[in-house]
């Protein structure tokens, strides 16, 4: 049997093309959910919309500090893995649940691949660096999603678990986007949720003002906890007095694909979102000082913004107002072909995983 350990939104996207090509090759899969994530709009319409089955299980470790999440997830993966006895885990990623799962699969000598792996911003005091190091130098099979998260793993000493097999993420976009949605409508995307970007009012503050300042048709999908901690700071009056601001509820996967797709530029504290953009023909504007997807940001496709600097806010104003929907032929192919999933169950079968 082979257990997939899944907590939010990205895994979860990760998790649909490796469980559909994994089960096309006759594995016996169960699938846990850390509960990380626990808003139906951040979870249970994903499992929804790419008909991923119901998981075994549900831990409901929900919010926290990082020590929190991943002590309960810890307890919580182990007694399942004791339950299911697999030959395989496949873990998802750079949250706590990712380490969670990674600790609780190592001690109980059970081998596990780490679907995006290798992956570095090289900020060892960044929560989601500490998971990745720590999950890749535990795991038996790394699959990388580009050439540089190959490098990345090389530099560590892991070259030979390390593979590369495309970026997954990518599989479930062409899987799931409707090229007839898309068109050059006018619109900015945003989707803020970071703890750095919403944990103090001055933060949220600077990052209203900066929205006001792009002058344009911004949509927010928001997330639940950026409204409390909008509503929490008195800033919820504000944000909707910005003209032009639309905040929505959260969406799901298949209307997010449609707004990316209708989007001339992405605003975003999210690295998969990030990512996704140049997936879509969007470009971007991250907004955490960490270096994401080195590759898009050296050709320019990402571009980072502290909207506390003046200078690096008056930057990215310009960005923002030269950004336009960039054609499908021109979009850069930097993470494979989109059946980074096959690769990886070629590789598990060549490795006598399954």
């Amino acid at each position: 049997m082979i257990v997939h350990v899944v907590g939010n939104r990205p895994q979860f996207i990760k998790l649909a093309p490796l469980y559909f090509a994994l089960k096309s090759s006759g594995a016996e899969q169960s699938i846990i959910h850390s509960g990380q994530h626990y808003d139906p709009s951040l979870s249970q319409i994903f499992f929804d919309e790419l008909n991923i089955p119901k998981p075994a299980v549900n831990l409901g470790v929900g919010s926290g500090t990082h020590a929190e999440i991943t002590a309960k997830a810890l307890v919580g993966v182990e007694r399942e893995l004791l339950q299911l006895k697999p030959e395989l885990v496949i873990v998802y990623g750079d949250t706590d649940t990712t380490l969670a799962a990674a600790l609780a699969a190592s001690k109980l000598h059970i081998p596990f691949a780490h679907v995006e792996g290798g992956v570095r911003t090289h900020s060892r005091t960044n929560p989601e660096e500490q998971n990745r190091i720590v999950a890749d130098h535990l795991s038996s099979v790394i699959f990388c999603p580009d050439m540089i998260a190959v490098e990345n793993a090389k530099l560590e000493g892991l070259e030979n678990n390390s593979y590369y097999t495309g970026d997954i993420m990518y599989d479930t976009f062409l899987t799931c986007a409707n090229k007839e949605k898309e068109k050059n409508d006018p619109i900015i995307l945003m989707t803020w949720h970071r703890q750095e970007n919403t944990e103090s009012k001055e933060r949220m503050e600077s990052v209203l003002d900066f929205v006001e300042k792009l002058n344009d048709r911004v949509i927010c999908p928001m997330h639940p906890r950026t409204q409390k901690c909008l509503k929490q700071f008195g800033l919820w009056e504000k944000a909707h007095g910005i003209s032009g601001f639309s905040i929505i509820d959260p969406v799901g996967y298949l209307e997010m694909i449609a707004l990316m797709q209708s989007a001339r530029l992405i605003l975003t504290d999210s690295g998969g979102v990030s990512k996704e953009s140049s997936f879509s023909g969007a470009k971007c504007l991250f907004m955490v000082d960490l270096d994401v997807w080195i590759d898009l940001m050296n050709i320019g496709w990402i571009q980072k913004v502290n909207v506390e600097d003046e200078k690096s806010v008056q930057s990215a104003l310009e960005f923002a107002q030269n950004a336009q929907r960039v054609e499908i032929d021109k979009r850069p192919r930097l993470y494979g072909d989109g059946h980074a999933a096959q690769r990886m169950v070629q590789i598990l079968k060549e490795k006598k995983f399954i």
